[in-house]
């Protein structure tokens, strides 16, 4: 009976939380499971009055929750511990967290569906769960449309920068591949596609050993906040990371690409400069004669010239190198703010010590009034 309501139809009455506790990726995919046959009481955060519209729309008996319900709820980022980890953000379905690589992030309110999908990923626990009542719960209920519209985009978005990213990568790797077979056969035409494939290869090995490593991180995470609080919700998705974990493990190790002998070759190379690296400059601390260092001299140079010729025979692509004009640190300008900071830290010490020293708090700030102003002349210059 139910095959014969829309998706869509389904779709429309979940609240477009996209948190995941129905054990689909988001409100879509369940809601295309409910088309296919599957339970109507799943949807913790829709609660009974989801269970009871999709039971009057499919014509269905009602079914209590399998787990409990969760109120409307919002995330609320500590700011003063945030690291600027990103984390969140990454695991954000709507996209309602803003913030940057090591800056503080803040969750916009409006936006939040209250998923707790940002939760577990957060390294320094510094994100809390706050319920909603009254007017703010039901103003929440009302947003599943713009929550909707929210995740589409993302998905969007995510599935555009895939695209890019890849382009990006064929355009770096078949000009090298290109180049190297025109140079070991400038006559006849490559033949085989080998190289390509196996650059491939190797950048998903990278890929699958980076998204093993985070999901080692991520379960870690859970299972310390499982330990701290024990809820059903936590046990939930410490088992489902823990088989995210064991099968982002099996890929990584499905696609172990050995190295080749021009790789190995490489390795050893780097190597060996960085061990004449540090015979050069282990002797130059002990103050050596020039007659002494120049066998040293000579021999990091002849590392550094076997690297060369490896990387060369490495058949590996040569990195795209972009040259960036860095404008020359005013050392001037730096010892400034250094001095201001210093400033700053030393009233804050003053402010919280007690008793309070009137006559130095006062000196305290003088001081950092002075820098302040030095600091703005000299910007203003």
């Amino acid at each position: 009976m139910s095959s014969l309501i829309s998706v869509q139809a389904i779709d429309a009455l979940l609240p477009q939380t996209q948190c995941g506790k129905c054990g689909h990726p988001g409100c879509l995919p369940y809601a295309q499971g409910i088309a296919q046959g599957e339970a109507i009481n799943k949807c913790p955060p829709g609660g009974e009055m989801t269970v009871r519209a999709l039971a009057q729309l499919l014509r269905v008996p009602e079914l209590p929750l399998e787990l409990p319900a969760v109120p409307p709820q919002i995330a609320l980022i500590r700011e003063a511990e945030c690291i600027g980890c990103t984390k969140c953000i990454q695991a954000c379905p709507v996209d309602a967290i803003l913030g940057a690589a090591k800056l503080m992030h803040t969750v916009i309110t409006a936006e939040c569906t209250g998923c707790e999908l940002c939760v577990a990923p957060c390294p320094v626990d510094c994100i809390d769960i706050l319920p909603l009542n009254g007017e703010a719960a039901e103003a929440q209920r009302q947003r599943a449309d713009q929550f909707r519209q929210r995740h589409d985009a993302r998905q969007t978005r995510l599935a555009n920068e895939a695209a890019r990213r890849q382009a990006e990568r064929a355009a770096r790797v078949l000009p090298a591949v290109a180049t190297s077979t025109a140079v070991e056969n400038p006559v006849a035409p490559p033949t085989s596609v080998q190289p390509t494939a196996d650059v491939e290869a190797r950048e998903r090995h990278k890929r699958l050993k980076i998204e093993a490593a985070m999901a080692k991180v991520a379960l870690a995470k859970a299972e310390k906040q499982l330990a701290s609080r024990g809820t059903p919700e936590l046990q939930r998705q410490v088992d489902a990371l823990r088989q995210a974990t064991e099968q982002a493990q099996r890929d990584l190790d499905a696609a172990q690409v050995p190295p080749t002998a021009g790789e190995a070759a490489l390795k050893q190379a780097k190597i060996a400069l960085a061990m004449r690296r540090t015979e050069l400059g282990k002797a130059e601390r002990q103050g050596l004669s020039e007659t002494q260092l120049l066998p040293l001299r000579q021999a990091l140079a002849d590392a550094e010239r076997a690297l060369h010729d490896a990387e060369g025979a490495s058949g590996k692509p040569q990195p795209v190198l972009v040259r960036t004009d860095k404008k020359p640190v005013d050392t001037q300008l730096r010892e400034m703010k250094t001095e201001l900071a210093y400033a700053r830290a030393a009233l804050q010490r003053l402010e919280r010590r007690q008793p309070v020293d009137a006559a130095m708090l006062q000196q305290a700030r003088e001081r950092l009034a002075a820098i302040e102003q030095r600091l703005h002349d000299y910007a203003a210059n």
